[in-house]
């Protein structure tokens, strides 16, 4: 999938939901896979401040949860948020889309 449209889906629909993040001010910096199925978005703040959101299709590994130089930004006291699985029967895969979103902030 285009990095354009999912930086754009990144910014209207999963960051959104991080109250005290302007997603409509970030500035992308990177993409990369971390495994099979996850991969890792870099982006920074107006002031310069790094975060990191992981997309999981099924969470479990905590890739930057080092408590050195990244922190889980928790959402509503959750690590991960979900867009578009509850509904498995109905429910297509998408690569970077449909799955688990964790956001981490740099210290």
């Amino acid at each position: 999938m285009d990095r354009k449209v999912i930086e754009q889906f990144y910014e209207h629909v999963i960051l959104p939901n991080y109250h005290k993040l302007d997603a409509a001010t970030i500035r992308w910096k990177d993409h990369g896979r971390i495994g099979p199925d996850a991969w890792v978005h870099y982006f920074e703040d107006t002031r310069g401040r790094e975060y990191v959101i992981v997309f999981e299709d099924f969470p479990g590994d905590t890739f930057l949860d080092d408590r050195l130089t990244h922190e889980v930004v928790p959402l509503d006291g959750e690590t991960s948020i979900e867009f578009g699985v509850k509904s498995k029967e109905h429910a297509q895969y998408v690569l970077n889309i449909t799955g688990y979103f964790t956001l981490y902030r740099k210290r």
